[in-house]
């Protein structure tokens, strides 16, 4: 073979391996890569199949980007943030998901035949995990000694399959999707501070006196403000801040004497309770959040997770009906 025939041959060769690498016809694409294509062809953005898969956001994109480039055809039309089927991805979602959700089903089938019937893994905030249930807790390790309870206390949204949750306790509107959801309870809010704050600070009955005091701020949408409104108080004049991202620690800053916090009626029972804590202004407001018992969908509970269930709702039915705690039980 001539130098220039073994060029040509050489030439060939490498451009025949780069289409076979960039579109490989043998085999099957990955499942990561199907999975992150569901996800996003679901919700319609890539941001948030990110946040449900526990990936970043250029990885659920590149994943995408390795499905098209494999079959040499375009899944979606990018505009901005959100993302649109083409007509072959939309063909392309009905079949994927189709199979996906069989996966699942067969997943949790196999689940529950290895789960024991006597133990549940239970999923909440680190707030509710810390400043209701803890003290609660041996009320329910009383009755059922023989329930082996896990706990998984976490700020993120668990994903209940992955994370092996049987039920959770989640705080919210409402309205997640892939999960049966039962509402338990709705909740209100007062403001609360230590009996010594109130009488340094003259804190009285009158609304008015909260003016010029550090009120504690937390994540609760509108939460002051809708109790400012239904007090007939000026936003402006009032004293806002320190601010918190978690409820553990803006309601341990109340009970040190940081400032008035604007009680949620269940996280703050047992300190009302003991004395750590007054309501010193009988004005309450409905908060935008409630409490909701969930579970995945379409999973059958076990015996320990009915019995978990069933003393959660016990329990919040009894603190809707001690003296001083504004805690509306759920009439849906």
């Amino acid at each position: 073979m001539s130098i220039g025939a073994r060029g040509l041959a050489a030439k060939q060769l490498k451009a025949t391996l780069s289409m076979t690498q960039t579109h490989p016809r043998t085999g099957q694409p990955s499942l990561s890569a199907v999975r992150a294509f569901e996800a996003a062809a679901r919700l319609g953005n890539f941001t948030e199949a990110a946040e449900e898969l526990r990936l970043t956001q250029s990885a659920v994109s590149r994943h995408v980007r390795t499905l098209e480039d494999w079959f040499a055809v375009p899944l979606f039309t990018r505009r901005g943030r959100y993302v649109d089927l083409t007509a072959a991805g939309r063909d392309y979602f009905t079949r994927v998901a189709e199979g996906l959700n069989c996966i699942r089903a067969a997943n949790d089938a196999m689940l529950s035949r290895g789960r024991r019937e006597d133990q549940v893994t239970f999923s909440l905030l680190p707030s509710v995990a810390a400043l209701w249930l803890a003290p609660s807790l041996a009320d329910f390790t009383g009755r059922h000694p023989e329930i082996d309870l896990r706990i998984h206390a976490s700020r993120a949204l668990a994903d209940l399959r992955r994370d092996g949750i049987d039920v959770a306790m989640r705080y919210g509107r409402g309205g997640w999707p892939g999960v049966h959801t039962e509402l338990l309870a709705h909740e209100m809010l007062t403001p609360v501070c230590t009996p010594d704050f109130a009488e340094r600070h003259g804190i009285t009955a009158d609304p008015a006196s909260l003016i010029g005091v550090n009120l504690l701020m937390d994540d609760i949408p509108s939460g002051w403000a809708n109790w400012m409104k239904a007090a007939g108080l000026d936003a402006a004049r009032m004293k806002l801040g320190p601010r918190f991202d978690e409820g553990t620690s803006l309601y341990r800053a109340a009970t040190a004497g940081v400032g008035v916090a604007l009680g949620r009626s269940l996280l703050v029972e047992h300190d009302l309770a003991e004395g750590r804590l007054v309501a010193p202004i009988p004005v309450s407001v409905a908060s935008t959040c409630s409490y909701w018992l969930v579970r995945a969908e379409g999973q059958v509970p076990n015996r320990a997770t009915t019995v978990l269930a069933n003393w959660l709702r016990d329990c919040l039915r009894s603190a809707s009906n001690r003296a001083g705690l504004a805690l509306a039980p759920a009439t849906a």
